[in-house]
């Protein structure tokens, strides 16, 4: 009876792994990777220890499964990756990202960076794509506004910067007023940069 029962549960997801997927994620966010090990979160969602290690093979490799959801659902609502994005719309993604539903998900991912500063070869994978993500899409922005190629990479590295550090202040301390206040301070200078960016290109000249 035992057998059958570890086998049924190994079958549970073994067609519907994005349904598994989906419930390890749900299960991470809630519970945060503290005190995570794989036996009480196979318990949890429902699965076998051998069936979730079949599915993921070890936490780490579960966790970059898991970033890699999250990440996706947070550029999916961001409104900036798009062709259409631009930096007069970093004031609003701010807004987007910073509600309610969403601080959870930067919460969880802080959780994994920091943790892969602590071992960054075991999240070497996690550690590219975060950085390298955030400050492609940055550099594609401050390019499309006129920023010299030389300054664009410095300039989306404090763009990027400056919003995660605020994202940590605001999760940390919850005074929205502040940092939202900061937050608005920082887009009042990204503006004086575009300004000079405009004011340095050369004239056009008449045909």
């Amino acid at each position: 009876m035992s057998a059958q029962h570890v086998d049924g549960r190994r079958l549970r997801y073994q067609h519907r792994r994005p349904e598994l997927l989906d419930a390890v994620v749900n299960y991470v966010l809630a519970h945060g990777l503290a005190n995570l090990a794989m036996r009480p979160l196979a318990e949890a969602v429902g699965v076998s220890h051998g069936a979730l290690l079949h599915h993921f093979g070890t936490k780490e490799a579960l966790l970059i499964e898991v970033t890699d959801v999250l990440r996706q659902r947070l550029a999916d609502t961001a409104g900036l990756a798009d062709s259409s994005g631009s930096l007069a719309d970093l004031g609003s993604w701010w807004r987007r990202s910073t509600t309610a539903d969403r601080l959870p998900v930067y919460r969880l991912l802080f959780e994994v960076f920091a943790q892969a500063t602590r071992e960054p070869e075991r999240y070497e994978r996690f550690l590219q794509q975060a950085m390298h993500d955030a400050l492609g899409l940055m550099q594609r922005l401050v390019l499309a506004e006129g920023c010299p190629g030389e300054q664009a990479p410095l300039i989306a590295s404090m763009i990027v910067a400056q919003a995660r550090g605020l994202q940590l202040d605001l999760l940390a301390t919850n005074d929205r007023e502040r940092v939202d206040h900061a937050f608005s301070v920082f887009i009042d200078l990204i503006d004086r940069l575009k300004q000079s960016w405009t004011s340095e290109q050369p004239p056009t000249q008449p045909h």
